[in-house]
């Protein structure tokens, strides 16, 4: 039997830490939402992204029986029927002012909710919808700062009793502010243009070397 071929094996993978990177919308917070931020209330972040209305709508519902401000950033979903009792809905919102200043964040765990709420000091509980906001929701809850809740679990007891208990538990947000102070001294932004800078310019060195090599090639073999 013959050998069954050799896998051709990838090249060395060239990674690089940058640090956190996330939105920074030039959108103010709205009066409305800025008297909910100064009221002195346990405040609790609803900024599910590019999630379906029902699971918003499940996740207010387990978040009601809380004693807790609700602030809802809709995303392109028209919620304004949950307002009342405590909920404020907004359709859009600049997560990297609103977090700073709220207890708790919910999110579905994508990379710039999750590393806003993290720079913020703020702890989170994550719904994710898919395998990267698995991976970085349960990344930051074994640094003691989130919480993974199904989507199953979204509208039910587990939801409310995750959220008590990070807004009681002090030890979610010290975890989470240590990892802002880590946050704090790195530049991702700039750490990740200087890394693009140096593989453009390396990869446009390779280039020229490689045509000059064919090039010096092609003028040998016309000279035998």
């Amino acid at each position: 039997m013959a050998a069954p071929p050799r896998r051709r094996l990838p090249r060395r993978a060239r990674l690089r830490y940058v640090g956190p990177i996330f939105a920074h919308f030039d959108t103010p917070i709205p009066e409305r939402v800025e008297h909910v931020l100064d009221a002195g209330h346990p405040v609790v972040y609803v900024a599910i992204t590019s999630s379906p209305p029902a699971l918003v709508r499940a996740v207010v519902a387990a978040l009601r029986p809380l004693d807790a401000r609700l602030i809802v950033a809709a995303s392109g979903h028209d919620l304004r029927d949950l307002e009342g009792d405590g909920v404020t809905v907004e359709p859009l919102l600049p997560s990297h002012k609103v977090m700073p200043r709220v207890d708790l964040a919910v999110t579905a765990g994508g990379q710039g909710s999750v590393q806003t709420a993290l720079a913020s000091g703020v702890p989170l509980i994550g719904i994710p919808l898919q395998g990267e906001q698995d991976a970085n929701v349960w990344l930051a809850q074994r640094q003691g700062a989130a919480r993974l809740v199904a989507q199953r679990d979204a509208g039910t007891d587990a939801m409310t009793s995750a959220a008590r208990e990070l807004l009681a538990d002090v030890t979610y947000r010290t975890n989470a502010a240590r990892i802002a102070r880590i946050y704090a001294a790195a530049d991702g932004p700039g750490a990740a243009a200087e890394a693009i800078i140096e593989l453009a310019s390396t990869s446009s060195g390779s280039a020229s070397g490689a045509r000059r090599s064919t090039s010096r090639a092609g003028f040998d073999h016309a000279l035998v």
